[in-house]
């Protein structure tokens, strides 16, 4: 009884002060371990020095004991009991990088599982006839379940690979946009400007080609395209519609301001001479608003200018005869 309360006594105290030491010395080199995980080793730490206490205490206990039994049980308890943290761990770690709950239970349950299958196989119980019986119907399973397990698995590569995350504006290859609300086990949520959502399939996500206006920057460039008279001076052109760019984008925060106005003509069309401004914005929201400022100032600067937007014209020719 005294060896028993000493082991847990020295538990009791490596718990306290050696796991806080080594805690501080990783936290000197730069490691450092998330809040929860040190908890769940903490309580792992008191359950290995009590197993050790009492299997010591068993094998002092003056009884007729089989030590082989005994020796299996405890190596089985404290091979799973590592097994469980380890997974626990690693579903911890999973959780904490990708955001997805559904993902880190059926980590933790695989390594669990696996774990378990070791820890038997190894005490000589015979798995053979359990692991066929489970390997054919986990095949139906999975042919059942196709399509959730694709999208489940094309979940986990979006979350991954953080190329798509959560308040990106994203426009699909089908015409769709808006902002992504959340990426779930199955779909992706997109949010419309119109203040719909879109509940997008994670396997259509993954084999689409998507535009993103957020991945490793949020400034986007928007455009006028525009089209001035034949009589008009095109370094005239060029300098107001800069400058009316110039206007709005010194009154309006959301404009980037370390981005110049660009004017480029494009084109000779059938009444005007085409050009588009190009100029910044630093979030895609901004965008439709600017976008309608530059255009009214523009507008408005042509007009003072007297630089004529013109409209298409045809001759109608009516043949009496």
């Amino acid at each position: 009884m005294s060896l028993f309360a000493l082991i847990f006594i020295i538990g009791f105290l490596f718990k306290r002060y050696v796991a806080r030491f080594v805690q501080n010395i990783l936290a000197k080199i730069g490691l450092v371990l998330h809040d929860k995980i040190l908890v769940i080793t903490s309580s792992y730490i008191s359950f290995w020095f009590f197993l050790i206490a009492l299997y010591v205490g068993i094998l002092k206990a003056p009884i007729d004991t089989k030590s082989a039994v005994i020796d299996k049980i405890f190596y089985g308890v404290f091979a799973f009991s590592i097994v469980v943290l380890i997974a626990s761990i690693l579903s911890k770690l999973f959780r904490r990088a990708i955001q997805e709950k559904i993902g880190s239970n059926i980590l933790k349950f695989s390594i669990t599982f696996i774990g378990l299958v070791l820890i038997l196989n190894q005490a000589g119980v015979k798995l053979t006839p359990i692991l066929t019986a489970l390997g054919i119907g986990s095949l139906a399973v999975a042919l059942a379940l196709q399509d959730t397990l694709a999208n489940f698995f094309a979940g986990i590569n979006i979350l991954a690979s953080k190329q798509i995350a959560r308040d990106d504006y994203i426009r699909l290859d089908s015409g769709q946009e808006g902002t992504v609300v959340e990426v779930n086990w199955r779909t992706t949520l997109i949010k419309e400007i119109y203040n719909t959502t879109i509940v997008v399939p994670n396997s259509k996500i993954s084999s689409s080609i998507v535009k993103s206006y957020h991945f490793k920057k949020s400034e986007v460039t928007s455009s006028i395209t525009c089209g001035v008279s034949y009589r008009s001076d095109l370094d005239q052109v060029e300098e107001i519609a800069k400058l009316a760019a110039k206007e709005i984008i010194d009154k309006y925060d959301s404009a980037s301001k370390d981005y110049q106005p660009i004017v480029q003509f494009t084109d000779f069309g059938e009444s005007s001479i085409n050009f588009i401004l190009y100029f910044r914005v630093k979030t895609v929201y901004a965008r439709a608003f600017i976008k309608s400022e530059v255009l009214k100032n523009l507008y408005k600067r042509f007009g003072e200018a007297k630089i004529e937007i013109p409209f298409p014209q045809r001759i109608v020719t009516i043949n009496k005869n």
